[in-house]
C-alpha cells in the first residue's frame, strides 16, 4: 500500500482542481464585466435637470386600504427617522399638573397627605431615571 492513498486520487484531486478552477474564472469574469459596466456608466456624464422640472419623490407608505388618514399617513410619510418623543421636560411637566389635578379631586383633609407622598414619589421616579441617564452617558 502506498502512504498517500491510492494512485488514482491524484488524478481525482487534479480533475476537481481543474474545474473549480475554470467556474471561478467564469464567475469572476462575469463580476469584472458588471464592474466595468457600473464604473462606464458612472463616468458619462450626466443630463442635467432643467431648473424648472421637479424631481418626484415616492410616498413611504401606500394606503391600500379604504381607511382614510391624515396624520399618521402624514407622520410615516416623513420616515423612519423622523422622532415624535417630546422632550422628557413636558412629560414631567404633564406628571405634575396631571397629579396635582387629581389631587385637587380628593377630598380636602386627604390632600396634602397625598401631595407628600406624590413629591416623593415623584423625586424617587426623578432620581432613578436621572441615574440611569448618567450610567448611559459613562458608557
Amino acid at each position: 500500500m502506498q502512504p498517500h492513498g491510492p494512485p488514482f486520487w491524484t488524478t481525482i484531486h487534479g480533475i476537481i482542481d481543474n474545474n473549480l478552477q475554470l467556474e471561478m474564472e467564469t464567475h469572476y469574469t462575469r463580476l469584472n464585466q458588471k464592474l466595468d459596466n457600473l464604473q462606464m456608466e458612472h463616468s458619462k456624464p450626466k443630463k442635467h435637470q432643467n431648473h424648472n422640472q421637479k424631481q418626484n419623490f415616492y410616498p413611504c407608505t401606500v394606503n391600500l386600504t379604504r381607511i382614510t388618514f391624515t396624520k399618521e399617513q402624514e407622520l410615516l410619510d416623513l420616515g423612519m427617522q423622523h422622532s415624535i418623543q417630546q422632550p422628557i421636560e413636558a412629560y414631567w411637566t404633564n406628571l405634575i399638573v396631571e397629579t396635582e389635578h387629581a389631587i385637587r379631586l380628593l377630598d380636602p383633609k386627604f390632600q396634602d397627605a397625598y401631595r407628600i407622598m406624590a413629591t416623593r414619589k415623584l423625586k424617587q421616579i426623578h432620581n432613578a431615571n436621572h441615574n440611569t441617564n448618567v450610567t448611559h452617558k459613562r458608557h
